[in-house]
């Protein structure tokens, strides 16, 4: 048997008697969080991914000789007008990241902190469970950390289509690019959701690392709409 102390995790540490986030100045609005993720979503990320896509462009194209396969590609391309599949899947992106802004704007006001995606309520008008707390996911012990592991897998799945279908069409110009693109997308993924699973707080560093290669192809896709249809 261990010698080590057992470490007993507050099921409530920063919760209300509901179970929400505690009612303060610093919760924001929904339309300041809508507008803070509008900034970082539809503006810092998208010139990020743009400076990485045209670098990428360039680079491989006058740096290592492809600029000729590139070109015989995007003529092929804009022979068949197969700009607008690549601008339809960045259409179909954009939509999805409105609604990701939509959610996360709404989160804020109603204090409901991750892993947790839905509030229960019982529904009982009058009596002592009028104001029971709200049913939300245990977020301690061995079920805490199979809810925190679940909602990796989740937020995997939820990105899946719209990556996989990108990453696809992505590679049908950039080839071999796009593996490594991958590769940083896997590795993230799977520290995100090891790093979850151990704690809310530890799955930031794999969730950028996915992110910046998931963005990174969006971008990429972008630049492939734009050079197949001007």
């Amino acid at each position: 048997m261990s010698s080590q102390p057992m470490v007993l995790e507050d099921e409530f540490a920063g919760r209300d008697a509901r179970g929400l986030k505690p009612d303060s100045d610093s919760i924001n609005s929904e339309q300041a969080e809508r507008m803070k993720y509008v900034k970082m979503l539809f503006v810092g990320i998208p010139i990020i991914g743009q400076v990485f896509a045209w670098t990428t462009y360039l680079v491989c194209g006058q740096v290592f000789g492809q600029q000729k396969l590139y070109d015989k590609k995007f003529e092929f391309v804009k022979e068949y007008q197969l700009g607008y599949v690549f601008l339809a899947l960045w259409i179909l992106s954009v939509a999805r990241i409105a609604v990701v802004i939509n959610a996360n704007a709404a989160r804020a006001p109603a204090r409901v902190d991750r892993p947790d995606q839905q509030v229960y309520k019982v529904m009982a008008a009058s009596g002592p469970l009028a104001d029971a707390p709200f049913v939300m996911m245990a977020n301690t012990g061995p079920q805490g950390r199979f809810n925190r592991a679940q909602r990796a897998l989740y937020n995997m799945d939820e990105n899946l289509p719209v990556v996989l279908a990108n990453t696809i069409a992505v590679a049908s110009i950039f080839g071999p690019v796009v593996i490594g693109l991958v590769l940083l997308i896997a590795v993230g993924r799977i520290f995100f959701a090891v790093k979850y699973t151990e704690s809310l707080n530890a799955r930031g560093k794999g969730f950028m690392l996915c992110m910046l290669g998931e963005k990174w192809i969006e971008g990429l896709l972008l630049l492939c709409a734009i050079l197949g249809l001007c």
